[in-house]
């Protein structure tokens, strides 16, 4: 598994272009942190700090810059947000049983629109459901059936869905697809302070974050 990040600053007024941004991150030995260039690395790395080398400069204005990346990379299935399963059984008669389940592994994290994507036999009928947690829609013309969980979090980390249909082979309902997005980082990064160089004053700002899967699949 690997998680890539960026904290990307934005500043649209010139009159607080000096300043220094406290954050919060993880200090899991998977995760790598990488200051831009200009950017203290030392204060980033001892006081989770981003602030210039050079202290006289200022940040650019109205242009968004990557100060700080990150990057985490395991073959620990322990590590992975959510654990998706689907197991196909094929039956005598020639149809085929598929159960999926999920569940949330890492339960700090809040999961929105969960979309788990199982592709159908080509030329399949429509499958008949068992249960599921959730809601689904089958896309005859693409041939896959669609999953949808608005919120996995803590207090939803499991569910189902079972159906069956039509198959005689268990690798046509692979690869198992997954997208969702979440508000919150998996490297934990989160802007606590903004202040001003000299004066130490507090800046005025926002902070947004956005998670997402780029590419999550079930093979």
């Amino acid at each position: 598994m690997e998680v890539k990040g960026n904290l990307i600053l934005t500043i649209t007024n010139p009159d607080v272009a000096r300043i220094k941004i406290q954050f919060n991150k993880s200090d899991d030995e998977n995760l790598a942190y990488q200051s831009h260039p200009k950017v203290d690395k030392k204060a980033m790395t001892a006081d989770n700090t981003i602030v210039l080398k050079d202290a006289a400069g200022g940040f650019p204005v109205n242009s968004e810059l990557v100060v700080m990346k990150w990057r985490f990379q395991t073959t620990d299935e322990s590590f992975i947000p959510l654990n998706v399963v689907c197991w196909p059984t094929v039956n005598p008669d020639g149809t085929c049983s598929v159960n999926c389940d999920f569940e949330l592994v890492n339960t700090s994290l809040e999961l929105q629109n969960v979309v788990i994507t199982v592709p159908l036999p080509h030329g399949s009928h429509a499958p008949v459901i068992g249960s599921c947690d959730g809601d689904y829609s089958v896309d005859g013309r693409r041939s896959i059936l669609e999953w949808r969980i608005p919120v996995i979090d803590a207090g939803n980390r499991t569910g189902s869905l079972e159906f069956t249909t039509n198959g005689r082979d268990a690798n046509d309902f692979f690869p198992v697809l997954v997208a969702f997005t979440s508000p919150k980082s998996y490297a934990g990064v989160e802007v606590v302070a903004v202040s001003d160089v000299e004066s130490g004053a507090a800046v005025p700002h926002s902070f947004e974050t956005k998670f997402v899967a780029e590419k999550y699949e079930i093979v």
